[in-house]
Order: structure tokens, then C-alpha cells, then sequence
């Protein structure tokens, strides 16, 4: 089991935002950003001025880039346990496997699990809405096997409506 963190270390962030805004201030200080254009010919355009580095911002060309505050990001220190059948499990890495080979990228069933909650949490007010117009339900014993997938197919349609009325993030 992997070792956690002390509660009171700092995250570490090879690329820290002051950091690289740094880079780019001394590149724009130094001209390094742009060839010079030669002496007896005059230049084309104007020089471009260079933007402080923004991860939301998508036009790097210009200094006038609109900075949106960055998410406040919080240490993963909170675990929720689930059990699987031995087919959900095979089709969770399945998934998992096919979604890393696509995007070239290593990914976990966490990162997945991860994702889907952004997506919850998105729909939360039509999770709500779809619940409350469904009406009560109610859970069966942990033994009865077919009774919970029952229960957890009502659920399942409740999330697949509210997240199609949600509509894109």
C-alpha cells in the first residue's frame, strides 16, 4: 500500500504557475520569444507582446488575456470503498484499458471514477429534480442480489436522465 503524505506538506507541482510566468517574462525581456527582423528592412508587423502563462487561457499572443481564477485544488485524502461483481470489475478495466490506449495516456479506474463525480456533481440539481419526480424507492437487503441490481438500474436511469438534462459542462 503506498505511503500517504503528512497533512501538513505541501503539494508537489513541477510546474508551478509563478514559475513559469518567470520563464515568460524573461523571454519577453530578453527578446528570446521572436526572431529579430533584420535592421534595414522594416518590420511587417508589430511585435507581439507576450501573455503571463494562464491554463485557462487559450490565446497566448496577446496580453490582454482573460485570467479565470484557478480551482482551489484540495489534496485526495478522502477514500470510498466499493465492491464489484468479478464482471463489473473485468468490464470497469476493460474500459479503463480501452480509454488509456485511445488517448495514449495512463489512466486508472480512479481517474474514471474521478471524472464520473465531476459529472455528478455537474447534474446535482437534475439528479435532484429526476429523484423527486421518480418518487421513493426502497432499498432491498444486501443479500437479495436481484433486488439491488433492480435498485441500482432505477438509480442508473435516474443519473442517465439528469445528466442528459444537464447537457454539456
Amino acid at each position: 500500500m503506498a505511503k500517504r503524505s503528512p497533512v501538513d506538506e505541501k503539494p508537489f507541482r513541477p510546474l508551478d504557475v509563478a514559475v513559469l510566468n518567470s520563464v515568460v517574462r524573461h523571454a519577453a525581456s530578453t527578446g528570446a520569444s521572436a526572431p529579430a527582423a533584420p535592421a534595414s528592412s522594416p518590420p511587417s508587423e508589430p511585435p507581439q507582446k507576450i501573455a503571463e502563462f494562464s491554463p485557462s487561457a487559450t490565446n497566448t499572443r496577446t496580453s490582454q488575456v482573460a485570467v479565470t481564477p484557478l480551482p482551489v485544488l484540495h489534496r485526495l485524502d478522502q477514500e470510498k470503498r466499493i465492491l464489484f461483481t468479478r464482471e463489473e470489475t473485468q468490464a470497469m478495466d476493460r474500459l479503463v484499458n480501452n480509454l488509456a490506449v485511445r488517448l495514449r495516456a495512463q489512466v486508472k479506474v480512479s481517474h474514471v471514477v474521478r471524472a464520473l463525480t465531476t459529472l455528478l456533481r455537474h447534474a446535482e440539481s437534475r439528479v435532484d429534480q429526476r429523484a423527486g419526480e421518480r418518487g421513493p424507492l426502497i432499498r432491498p437487503p444486501n443479500g437479495d442480489f436481484g433486488a439491488l441490481q433492480r435498485f441500482e438500474r432505477e438509480i442508473a436511469g435516474i443519473l442517465a436522465a439528469a445528466l442528459r438534462d444537464a447537457g454539456p459542462m
